[in-house]
């Protein structure tokens, strides 16, 4: 296997209608399209209509451990801010659940959404090379749902890349750096304003690629598991944040994984 991802695929209620979300499921879309052979272990109905599109990108080999619910939000972009509401949760995902002759990947990359997964299982993962998204640590849930910034709350092992959003988390910087691995990578992404790479006492600005944008959720997450593939390919911290920055870009382009498709079939 290429590349493993581990974490919960969603539900989402957005405008009245529903849709397939969650850090894993774009991150993996993504790479498959790419061309990396990629495996995606996630909890939800096995039956559930949203997992379609999962099953039928070639490329993509999907690995769902039943669970009653699929993890579900609402979401609201009006004012020009997301707000989240957690309305089911899937049940969490170990290291049992990820099939033995996908525990050794070359690279693995954590994307959770409602803390699905612990440091055990990251620390169980034979990976090459292992890069997570810090977000769905980073939640508290209140009574009503809706999900706001919260402390770390899950110990972590040292990660090779570590991907956070500024605009959730004022600290991003110092959260990021705290949880890389010695020569790791901190990633601190700004939305329409680029990112921010941190190696060591290496530091790249990457500007953002010139898009449309029309949807941008899901862009953090392929934005994330591009870098990391990028880094774990050799590539400088610029390289790879460019790489990654032009991805991203067309994902915001449209709904799901915008105009990646469509840029991809006509290279």
């Amino acid at each position: 296997m290429d590349l493993l991802l581990v974490g919960h695929v969603t539900r989402d209620e957005i405008d009245g209608g529903v849709r397939l979300g969650g850090a894993a499921s774009y991150a993996a879309l993504a790479a498959a399209t790419l061309g990396i052979e990629t495996g995606l272990v996630t909890a939800a109905p096995p039956d559930d209509a949203l997992l379609e599109p999962l099953r039928r990108t070639p490329g993509l080999h999907l690995c769902c451990v039943p669970s009653v619910v699929i993890t579900t939000f609402a979401l609201d972009y009006s004012g020009g801010a997301r707000r989240l509401w957690l309305r089911q949760r899937a049940r969490p995902l170990t290291i049992d659940d990820v099939p033995p002759d996908w525990r050794r990947p070359r690279v693995a990359y954590v994307g959770p959404v409602a803390g699905e997964c612990d440091g055990a299982l990251l620390r169980a993962l034979d990976a090459s090379f292992v890069g997570a998204g810090l977000q769905g640590w980073l939640r508290r849930v209140h009574q009503d749902g809706l999900v706001e910034p919260a402390p770390l709350g899950e110990e972590l092992p040292p990660l090779d890349v570590a991907i956070i959003s500024e605009l959730d988390h004022a600290d991003a910087e110092a959260i990021a750096r705290a949880r890389v691995a010695p020569g790791g990578t901190a990633a601190i992404t700004r939305g329409a304003r680029g990112a921010t790479l941190i190696r060591g006492g290496e530091r790249a600005e990457i500007p953002p690629a010139p898009a449309r944008e029309v949807d941008p959720t899901g862009a953090g997450d392929v934005f994330g598991v591009v870098l990391t593939l990028q880094l774990a390919g050799g590539e400088s911290l610029a390289a790879a944040g460019r790489a990654a920055a032009g991805i991203a870009a067309r994902v915001i382009e449209g709904p799901g994984l915008g105009t990646l498709p469509a840029a991809m079939a006509s290279r």
